[in-house]
């Protein structure tokens, strides 16, 4: 369950995040950010003010307690790894209010099936804890836990979410590898496979989830990657700004499967059944 994963990742450390657990009554609900990069708004957009003031045509699930973020770090250097300052401007500030090292992941080597560089950053394969802060004009303060670890999000879903039965109550899909500013070979669209083995009960995408080679390996890769998509997804939100997404061209749509259906330069939030 989510707290076996988390006491895993958290090893031996006696820091912020093994408090965190010791004062957790019960099984933390997590958000899970594959390829993730720099981008920490999913934290302001899945706290329950945002919800407030931007009702969805649906009920949103209950929000996440803890944020997972994957990506394999494969660039030189980083705003929220070499400053505290994560982003600032006259309406929004993200800074980190607290850092610390996990022990290493253990999920090298980095499969060439899946990954532009192999030999990843000086980070890959390393874990941190982080206490992040938000300073919102429209939401007032808001703090979140996160746990950022730099392994690639295939082999995260199969050698740690996988064998601690762990369930991710969000997902989010947002400019998910696909050769994307040196990611990997794979958009993310086998998550959708996915959604029912985590128990996932709402799934945020910008509707880019077009099989790519990285996709089929990664079933043949990680077994417990069911074949096919077993869930239903129903519309809560359309979104258009906010998020870093990718533009193709005015009139243009995603329509990956049945249910779902994402503007260009949009992203929508659905419901999982």
């Amino acid at each position: 369950m989510n707290r076996e994963l988390l006491i895993n990742l958290n090893g031996n450390k006696t820091g912020q995040l093994k408090k965190f657990l010791d004062n957790f009554e019960g099984e933390p609900r997590i958000a899970w950010y594959p390829s993730a990069g720099e981008d920490f708004r999913p934290l302001l957009y899945l706290h329950p003010k945002f919800s407030n003031l931007n009702r969805g045509i649906r009920q949103e699930p209950q929000t996440p307690d803890l944020f997972i973020f994957t990506d394999y770090f494969p660039w030189k250097s980083s705003k929220f790894l070499d400053s505290k300052k994560i982003y600032s401007s006259s309406k929004t500030r993200v800074i980190i209010e607290h850092i610390e090292e996990l022990p290493n992941l253990n999920l090298l080597p980095l499969e060439k099936e899946l990954v532009h560089s192999q030999t990843g950053s000086q980070v890959t394969d390393k874990a941190v804890f982080l206490k992040i802060k938000i300073e919102s004009n429209a939401l007032g303060s808001i703090s979140y836990p996160v746990i950022y670890a730099f392994t690639v999000n295939e082999t995260f879903y199969c050698k740690k979410l996988i064998p601690f039965n762990a369930k991710i109550s969000h997902i989010i899909h947002v400019r998910y590898g696909g050769g994307l500013g040196g990611g990997g070979f794979a958009k993310g669209a086998w998550l959708l496979n996915v959604l029912g083995k985590l128990h996932t009960e709402l799934f945020i995408t910008d509707g880019r989830l077009s099989w790519q080679q990285g996709d089929n390996f990664a079933i043949k890769y990680c077994l417990s990657i069911p074949k096919e998509k077993n869930v239903k997804l129903k519309q809560i939100r359309e979104q258009r700004n906010g998020w870093a997404t990718l533009r193709t061209g005015e009139g243009y749509y995603h329509k990956p499967t049945s249910d779902i259906t994402v503007k260009d330069g949009y992203v929508n939030w659905y419901l999982v059944e």
